[in-house]
């Protein structure tokens, strides 16, 4: 090859084609091998003039700076292509980041209706069992009248049939009732702690789902500056491929 003119590897050239990688040509150095027959002689050939060897040479120049040109041309378009991936890449990156928001933002006031909801039933709960606590104690205050009326009955007959023994009887009445009375006392007086422990049992339960909400709130925000900054590293890492990739090519 180093012996061979620039016209001669002109014309060896046979067929030009571009390809995504530059421009590939065909060139056929020698033609094919054919049966060597004797040389018949001949009378030599006239050799070519300085004309033809400038015409020749311009040829080739003009063919170069066009082959140049589809090169050049050819790179420009990659390089559009290029720059087109990227800002559609970007688009679709916004786009995954708007969505996930969106979804995160839906999510987060589901849970706070779920809970909400279910703390107002929790409530409603608890005061129906006061409320229940709260007839149970005054039955139990009208039988306990009941009964002593009663027995206030009981003992004026008895008083009428046994004057006697009125003083004993009244005695005993009496010790019954005090018995009585503070049976009723200690009864009001579970009532009122079961009644305390229910609304400390509400207010414990209250605190709770509203340290839960906190966390889980404060967990959902993390995740989310967590999903921006990965969503950042990756749009500048593929930036920095973008901006060494023409330089490769």
């Amino acid at each position: 090859l180093n012996k061979l003119t620039a016209s001669e590897v002109e014309a060896a050239v046979k067929e030009v084609q571009k390809t995504p990688g530059g421009v590939k040509m065909d060139i056929v150095l020698s033609p094919a091998v054919q049966k060597i027959t004797p040389r018949s002689q001949s009378l030599p050939t006239t050799p070519q003039t300085q004309q033809e060897i400038e015409e020749r040479l311009s040829a080739a120049a003009t063919r170069k700076d066009c082959l140049e040109k589809l090169r050049m041309k050819s790179i420009a378009n990659q390089l559009a292509k290029i720059e087109d991936v990227k800002s559609k890449r970007d688009e679709l990156n916004a786009e995954v980041s708007a969505k996930s928001k969106e979804q995160l933002d839906t999510k987060l006031e589901a849970q706070e209706r779920n809970r909400s909801a279910h703390l107002e039933q929790q409530k409603n709960k608890i005061a129906d069992k006061l409320a229940k606590v709260e007839k149970q104690h005054k039955d139990l205050e009208i039988q306990v009248e009941a009964a002593r009326i009663a027995k206030e009955c009981d003992i004026a007959a008895k008083l009428n049939k046994a004057q006697d023994k009125r003083d004993h009887q009244i005695e005993e009445k009496i010790l019954k009732l005090k018995e009585r009375e503070q049976y009723m006392k200690d009864v009001r007086d579970n009532q009122e702690k079961d009644k305390t422990k229910l609304e400390a049992e509400l207010n414990l339960k209250l605190e709770k789902a509203a340290k839960e909400r906190e966390r889980q709130e404060a967990e959902m925000k993390m995740k989310l500056e967590e999903h921006s900054k990965h969503v950042q590293l990756v749009r500048q890492n593929k930036e920095k491929l973008d901006t060494t990739a023409p330089e490769s090519a």
